[in-house]
Protein backbone atom coordinates (compact mmCIF):
# COMPACT_ATOMS: atom_id res chain seq x y z
CA UNK A 1 0.00 0.00 0.00
CA UNK A 2 1.44 3.32 -1.03
CA UNK A 3 1.69 6.33 1.27
CA UNK A 4 -1.42 8.10 -0.07
CA UNK A 5 -3.59 5.03 0.42
CA UNK A 6 -2.11 4.50 3.89
CA UNK A 7 -3.00 8.07 4.82
CA UNK A 8 -6.55 7.72 3.52
CA UNK A 9 -6.98 4.42 5.40
CA UNK A 10 -5.72 5.98 8.63
CA UNK A 11 -8.10 8.93 8.24
CA UNK A 12 -11.05 6.59 7.54
CA UNK A 13 -10.29 4.46 10.61
CA UNK A 14 -9.96 7.60 12.75
CA UNK A 15 -13.40 8.79 11.68
CA UNK A 16 -14.93 5.34 12.20
CA UNK A 17 -13.65 4.92 15.76
CA UNK A 18 -13.80 8.61 16.74
CA UNK A 19 -10.10 9.06 17.03
CA UNK A 20 -9.09 12.71 16.58
CA UNK A 21 -6.13 13.43 14.44
CA UNK A 22 -3.21 14.67 16.43
CA UNK A 23 -2.93 18.42 16.09
CA UNK A 24 0.27 20.37 16.09
CA UNK A 25 0.84 22.11 19.38
CA UNK A 26 -0.19 25.77 19.40
CA UNK A 27 2.78 28.10 19.28
CA UNK A 28 3.66 29.71 22.57
CA UNK A 29 2.62 33.34 22.74
CA UNK A 30 5.49 35.70 22.24
CA UNK A 31 6.88 37.08 25.43
CA UNK A 32 6.49 40.83 25.74
CA UNK A 33 9.79 42.61 25.29
CA UNK A 34 11.56 43.29 28.52
CA UNK A 35 11.06 46.82 29.71
CA UNK A 36 14.01 49.08 29.05
CA UNK A 37 15.59 49.72 32.43
CA UNK A 38 15.07 53.24 33.64
CA UNK A 39 18.40 54.79 34.55
CA UNK A 40 18.40 56.14 38.05
CA UNK A 41 18.94 59.86 37.91
CA UNK A 42 21.23 61.12 40.65
CA UNK A 43 23.06 64.37 41.20
CA UNK A 44 26.74 64.32 40.20
CA UNK A 45 29.45 64.38 42.82
CA UNK A 46 32.33 66.86 42.68
CA UNK A 47 34.53 64.79 40.35
CA UNK A 48 31.62 64.01 38.01
CA UNK A 49 30.60 67.65 37.92
CA UNK A 50 34.11 68.75 36.99
CA UNK A 51 34.27 66.02 34.36
CA UNK A 52 31.07 67.35 32.76
CA UNK A 53 32.68 70.80 32.69
CA UNK A 54 35.78 69.32 31.07
CA UNK A 55 33.59 67.77 28.36
CA UNK A 56 31.89 71.14 27.82
CA UNK A 57 35.25 72.88 27.45
CA UNK A 58 36.56 70.20 25.08
CA UNK A 59 33.41 70.25 22.98
CA UNK A 60 33.48 74.05 22.77
CA UNK A 61 37.17 74.09 21.83
CA UNK A 62 36.65 71.51 19.10
CA UNK A 63 33.72 73.48 17.69
CA UNK A 64 35.41 76.89 17.84
CA UNK A 65 38.98 75.94 16.89
CA UNK A 66 38.30 73.01 14.58
CA UNK A 67 37.42 75.06 11.54
CA UNK A 68 40.51 77.23 11.92
CA UNK A 69 42.91 74.28 11.63
CA UNK A 70 41.46 72.57 8.56
CA UNK A 71 44.45 73.49 6.39
CA UNK A 72 46.86 71.89 8.84
CA UNK A 73 44.65 68.82 9.21
CA UNK A 74 44.79 68.36 5.44
CA UNK A 75 48.57 68.20 5.73
CA UNK A 76 48.35 65.39 8.29
CA UNK A 77 46.45 62.82 6.23
CA UNK A 78 43.16 62.49 4.38
CA UNK A 79 41.42 61.13 7.48
CA UNK A 80 42.41 63.84 9.97
CA UNK A 81 39.33 66.01 9.46
CA UNK A 82 37.09 62.94 9.70
CA UNK A 83 38.81 61.91 12.93
CA UNK A 84 38.24 65.36 14.35
CA UNK A 85 34.55 65.12 13.48
CA UNK A 86 34.40 61.68 15.13
CA UNK A 87 36.07 63.06 18.23
CA UNK A 88 33.48 65.83 18.45
CA UNK A 89 30.66 63.31 17.95
CA UNK A 90 32.03 61.02 20.68
CA UNK A 91 32.40 63.86 23.17
CA UNK A 92 28.85 64.96 22.38
CA UNK A 93 27.58 61.37 22.77
CA UNK A 94 29.27 60.82 26.13
CA UNK A 95 28.01 64.16 27.40
CA UNK A 96 24.43 63.36 26.35
CA UNK A 97 24.55 59.89 27.89
CA UNK A 98 25.86 61.23 31.18
CA UNK A 99 23.09 63.83 31.23
CA UNK A 100 20.53 61.01 31.08
CA UNK A 101 21.80 59.78 34.46
CA UNK A 102 21.34 63.18 36.13
CA UNK A 103 18.25 65.10 37.18
CA UNK A 104 16.61 67.36 34.62
CA UNK A 105 17.62 70.37 36.71
CA UNK A 106 21.28 69.77 35.86
CA UNK A 107 20.58 70.57 32.21
CA UNK A 108 19.56 74.08 33.18
CA UNK A 109 22.64 74.35 35.39
CA UNK A 110 25.05 73.35 32.62
CA UNK A 111 23.24 75.49 30.05
CA UNK A 112 23.62 78.54 32.29
CA UNK A 113 27.26 77.65 32.90
CA UNK A 114 27.89 77.38 29.15
CA UNK A 115 26.37 80.83 28.53
CA UNK A 116 28.04 82.71 31.37
CA UNK A 117 31.02 80.64 32.53
CA UNK A 118 34.69 81.30 31.86
CA UNK A 119 37.59 78.91 32.19
CA UNK A 120 41.32 79.34 32.60
CA UNK A 121 44.34 77.07 33.01
CA UNK A 122 46.16 76.86 36.33
CA UNK A 123 49.67 75.45 36.58
CA UNK A 124 50.56 74.23 40.06
CA UNK A 125 53.99 74.68 41.53
CA UNK A 126 56.54 77.49 41.41
CA UNK A 127 56.49 80.26 38.84
CA UNK A 128 59.53 78.92 37.05
CA UNK A 129 59.18 75.47 35.51
CA UNK A 130 62.50 74.46 33.95
CA UNK A 131 63.17 76.98 31.17
CA UNK A 132 59.59 78.28 31.15
CA UNK A 133 58.60 81.45 32.97
CA UNK A 134 54.93 82.30 33.40
CA UNK A 135 53.89 85.84 32.59
CA UNK A 136 50.49 87.51 32.51
CA UNK A 137 48.95 88.26 29.12
CA UNK A 138 48.92 92.00 29.93
CA UNK A 139 52.65 92.10 30.69
CA UNK A 140 53.45 89.94 27.69
CA UNK A 141 51.41 92.19 25.41
CA UNK A 142 53.27 95.23 26.76
CA UNK A 143 56.63 93.63 26.02
CA UNK A 144 55.55 92.63 22.50
CA UNK A 145 54.30 96.14 21.75
CA UNK A 146 57.51 97.70 23.05
CA UNK A 147 59.63 95.40 20.90
CA UNK A 148 57.57 96.06 17.77
CA UNK A 149 57.53 99.81 18.30
CA UNK A 150 61.28 100.09 18.91
CA UNK A 151 62.63 97.37 16.60
CA UNK A 152 60.10 96.11 14.06
CA UNK A 153 59.02 99.52 12.79
CA UNK A 154 62.63 100.27 11.80
CA UNK A 155 63.33 96.84 10.34
CA UNK A 156 64.48 96.62 6.72
CA UNK A 157 64.94 92.86 6.55
CA UNK A 158 63.58 91.08 3.49
CA UNK A 159 63.54 87.57 2.07
CA UNK A 160 65.56 84.99 3.96
CA UNK A 161 66.70 87.58 6.49
CA UNK A 162 63.16 87.66 7.81
CA UNK A 163 63.21 83.90 8.37
CA UNK A 164 66.29 84.13 10.59
CA UNK A 165 65.17 87.18 12.63
CA UNK A 166 65.32 86.25 16.35
CA UNK A 167 62.72 88.88 17.30
CA UNK A 168 60.25 87.51 14.76
CA UNK A 169 60.91 83.95 15.96
CA UNK A 170 60.19 85.05 19.54
CA UNK A 171 57.01 86.89 18.57
CA UNK A 172 55.84 83.86 16.58
CA UNK A 173 56.26 81.82 19.75
CA UNK A 174 54.56 84.12 22.28
CA UNK A 175 52.11 85.98 20.05
CA UNK A 176 51.43 83.94 16.90
CA UNK A 177 49.60 85.84 14.14
CA UNK A 178 46.46 84.73 12.35
CA UNK A 179 48.47 83.77 9.25
CA UNK A 180 52.12 82.78 8.91
CA UNK A 181 53.77 84.32 5.85
CA UNK A 182 56.90 83.21 4.06
CA UNK A 183 59.78 85.68 3.61
CA UNK A 184 57.72 88.54 5.04
CA UNK A 185 57.43 89.79 8.59
CA UNK A 186 53.92 89.46 9.97
CA UNK A 187 54.58 92.18 12.54
CA UNK A 188 55.79 95.02 10.31
CA UNK A 189 52.32 96.42 9.60
CA UNK A 190 51.29 95.98 13.24
CA UNK A 191 54.32 97.96 14.37
CA UNK A 192 53.33 100.86 12.12
CA UNK A 193 49.80 100.83 13.50
CA UNK A 194 51.11 100.88 17.06
CA UNK A 195 53.24 103.93 16.30
CA UNK A 196 50.11 105.69 15.04
CA UNK A 197 48.29 104.85 18.27
CA UNK A 198 45.89 102.33 16.75
CA UNK A 199 44.64 99.17 18.43
CA UNK A 200 46.31 96.13 16.94
CA UNK A 201 44.99 92.58 16.69
CA UNK A 202 47.58 90.19 15.32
Amino acid sequence: MDDSKMANFAEMMAKKYGIRKAEAPAPEPERPPEAVPVVERTKPNKAENFFMMDLMILKNSLAVRGGAVEDRLKRVNKYARRDLALLFALVNKIQSQLMQTMPESRWEYYSTLARNGRYHLDIDGPIRQGRTVLISDINLASLCEAVMESECVMCLKTGKEVESCPIRQTLLEVSPPTEIQAFRCEYADAAGQLINGKDVTI
